[in-house]
Order: C-alpha cells, then sequence, then structure tokens
C-alpha cells in the first residue's frame, strides 16, 4: 500500500513548512490451526520517502518545492556505465587485434 502524507508543520516567523513524504508499506499475516492449537504470527515492512516540503505563506498561498532523488539518479547512472563500459572494451579488443 502507497499512500501521501503531510507531516507536522514547523513555523518560521510568516511561514509555515510542512514535510510531505510517500509512505510505503507491507503486511503480512499468518495463523495456524490444527490438532487443538492455534498460532499466528505476522511481519511488516515500511518505507518513508520524502518527496517535497510545502512553503505555506500567511496569506494562503502555497509553494512546493520537490526534493529529487539524487542517489536513484546517481544508481542509475552507474548502472548504464556497468553496460556501456563492457561494450566499449568488447569494441577496442576488437579493434586492437585487427
Amino acid at each position: 500500500m502507497s499512500e501521501i502524507v503531510e507531516g507536522k508543520p514547523v513555523r518560521f516567523g510568516q511561514r509555515e513548512l510542512v514535510p510531505v513524504v510517500r509512505v510505503e508499506s507491507v503486511v503480512q499475516r499468518q495463523a495456524l490451526v490444527g490438532d487443538g492449537r492455534l498460532g499466528g504470527g505476522g511481519s511488516g515492512f515500511v518505507h518513508l520517502k520524502p518527496i517535497a516540503i510545502l512553503e505555506r505563506r500567511v496569506g494562503g498561498s502555497e509553494r512546493r518545492i520537490p526534493i529529487p532523488d539524487r542517489t536513484n539518479e546517481l544508481i542509475g547512472g552507474l548502472l548504464l556505465l556497468g553496460f556501456i563500459i563492457p561494450l566499449l572494451m568488447l569494441v577496442a579488443v576488437r579493434v586492437a587485434r585487427d
């Protein structure tokens, strides 16, 4: 399940800053029944990802300031390099043999 949640507002003079977070959660439940016994258990996982900050002013204006995911961009770039470098090395070896 995924939902977007606004956090607790923080006031700075004439402005109010509100964090906006994407909450992703997974819950698993299990029940066991047999031979006069009952048992159960469960597990859960919650991932919070900051996505923006809302700036609210006294006059009622509101501005959304997005928070870019630099880590995701960096991992994507590294993955792309992981595919390109072996291809370039293959081309370099073939050119060197000719």
